[in-house]
């Protein structure tokens, strides 16, 4: 019996930990277990590969020749955005209109991330994004058209981007 445990980490890194049994008998049911084989766990970056993983286990009682072996591949295949060490996403994204000044929208979000470099802030409406520094928790987006105005906010680094926030027609848009 093979089994191979895959774990996906919160840093979206895979950890596996592969295993093969031998068991006596016609059937994996048998609880005749006569010798396994567990290889050390190996983590696996995304779009990385493990080739030809090779596990060997023998029947453990005297004078049986039995034997099992597995070959395999293993491979961790990313979307798009995923990488190890992307920031985490913002959270309670919130626009608000400058009462003063309608063309000012003021865009606030809770930081979660503690190894950003800087954050991207996107009007959704306009199709437009500008930037601002690491640990900014504010933009205010000037110049702006009268009429609806939805914004998303993404966190970045070395490593990647955070996904963006979701609009859901609310506290994102004014």
């Amino acid at each position: 019996m093979v089994s191979v445990a895959v774990n996906l980490r919160s840093d979206e890194m895979v950890v596996v930990n592969p295993s093969l049994k031998i068991f006596e008998g016609s059937d994996c049911l048998s609880n005749d277990l006569d010798g396994s084989v567990r290889l050390v766990q190996q983590g696996l970056m995304p779009g990385r590969s493990l080739v030809g993983f090779q596990m060997n286990v023998e029947n453990g009682e005297a004078g049986s020749d039995d034997y099992a072996r597995v070959n395999f591949d293993l491979k961790h295949v990313g979307g798009k955005g995923i990488g190890i060490g992307r920031p985490a996403e913002p959270s309670n994204v919130v626009a608000t209109r400058d009462p003063a000044d309608p063309t000012r929208v003021t865009v606030e979000w809770s930081d979660q991330a503690t190894d950003e470099t800087h954050y991207t802030i996107f009007n959704s409406t306009l199709r437009q994004a500008k930037g601002a520094p690491k640990d900014a928790t504010s933009f205010v987006w000037t110049g702006l058209p009268l009429g609806k105005q939805c914004f998303q906010v993404q966190a970045n680094n070395a490593m990647g981007a955070s996904d963006f926030t979701p609009v859901n027609a609310r506290s994102e848009c004014v």
